[in-house]
């Protein structure tokens, strides 16, 4: 039946959506990437009275029942590839990599193909080789997004893209929400650290999660687990059973979607390995963020031919304190120790932050004038 729906969708998107409102089409993979263009969609709906369209592959999407005047919602999944290959807007955003490089091919017609990145991290370890060749415009959250891709287009011969100091609009939201002291961790009673860790084999959960929790509850520390969207689509298995062991702790929470930060601005500290929330947490709360010393995710194994230390990597000793797996039994002390270093964090945080992020505040506005100036 969702075949007749998603070919139902395609009917409605070229046949009955006038071109007016399908020149920018917003494409998610799932609900858990509206986050990343919720500031852009508002500031071109709401100040430019911009009509766009959004396609989702996930027939959950909140997005699908928005009652936004100016926002056209469409359900494609499984037919997903042909609608690209046709698809003929101005505009089309993606938060998704490696366009044209797998089954996502660049439509046969003229469109400006705009990316928005979803994490804090470099260019050229966490994604594959080549993953943003095929885009037209890239959104940079900081000057290292632009050193990276023209070191890379040099070193491969390609055309340099369009690159935008445009900012990051997940960190503008927690940076904001943070203002507002109802979401200010409380300074007496007991502490709440969150662990949020990226996705794979090698991540905090899979390698030593369930211990990591038990230190944790076991020396008092509120405690919030929340899993990569990845990680709970990729490994259930592992997600039924930290539930079942922890569910009845009263100080144990597991936090299955991503779209809200009220974890991220309530934790005294963040639990980390190598993922971009590890960034965004510390650039939007001026908090530290504990690593766990667990092998980084490469997707390509040629990151070093750039000579560039991923920013991920570059920033751990600076805005936090790195842990061996080994040594999970120093962490209740060592996030004592953070916590009572906080200040010293904060200053340095504040300076890494002016330094590596464009426009903080200003990501939306920039990207929906860039995006209109397309049209």
């Amino acid at each position: 039946m969702k075949l007749f729906s998603e070919a139902g969708n395609i009917y409605r998107f070229f046949y009955k959506t006038p071109t007016s409102e399908r020149r920018v089409v917003f494409y998610a993979e799932h609900s858990g990437y509206y986050p990343y263009f919720e500031g852009l969609i508002r500031e071109l709906t709401d100040n430019y009275q911009q009509t766009v369209s959004y396609v989702t592959s996930d027939s959950l999407d909140p997005v699908l029942k928005a009652q936004n005047p100016y926002l056209r919602a469409f359900y494609i999944n499984k037919l997903l590839p042909s609608f690209m290959r046709f698809v003929d807007c101005k505009v089309f955003v993606m938060t998704l990599t490696d366009l044209n490089q797998f089954y996502l091919k660049r439509s046969r017609n003229p469109v400006h193909y705009v990316y928005v990145f979803h994490a804090l991290v470099s260019t050229h370890m966490m994604y594959k080789r080549g993953a943003f060749d095929y885009y037209d415009s890239i959104l940079c959250a900081g000057p290292y997004h632009i050193q990276e891709i023209r070191r890379y287009e040099k070193l491969a011969g390609l055309k340099p893209k369009k690159l935008v100091e445009a900012g990051y609009y997940r960190l503008d939201r927690i940076y904001e929400t943070c203002k507002n002291q109802h979401f200010l961790p409380v300074t007496s009673g007991k502490k709440t650290v969150l662990i949020a860790p990226s996705w794979g084999d090698k991540n905090i959960l899979e390698s030593c999660g369930e211990e990591l929790i038990t230190i944790l509850l076991k020396a008092g520390y509120k405690v919030i687990v929340r899993p990569h969207p990845e990680t709970i689509r990729r490994s259930p298995a592992l997600i039924a059973k930290l539930e079942s062991v922890f569910v009845r702790h009263p100080e144990f929470t597991l936090e299955k979607s991503v779209a809200s930060d009220e974890s991220l601005t309530k934790a005294d500290v963040l639990i980390c390995d190598c993922s971009g929330v590890a960034l965004e947490y510390a650039f939007g709360t001026e908090r530290p963020v504990l690593f766990i010393d667990v092998p980084p995710k490469v997707k390509n194994p040629k990151f070093r031919e750039l000579e560039l230390e991923p920013f991920e990597l570059e920033l751990r000793q600076k805005i936090g304190v790195i842990v061996s797996p080994g040594d999970l039994r120093a962490v209740p002390a060592t996030i004592g120790e953070l916590i009572s270093k906080k200040n010293a964090f904060r200053d340095t945080i504040i300076t890494l932050r002016n330094k590596n992020v464009f426009a903080l505040g200003e990501s939306s506005r920039i990207g929906a004038q860039y995006i209109m100036d397309l049209l």
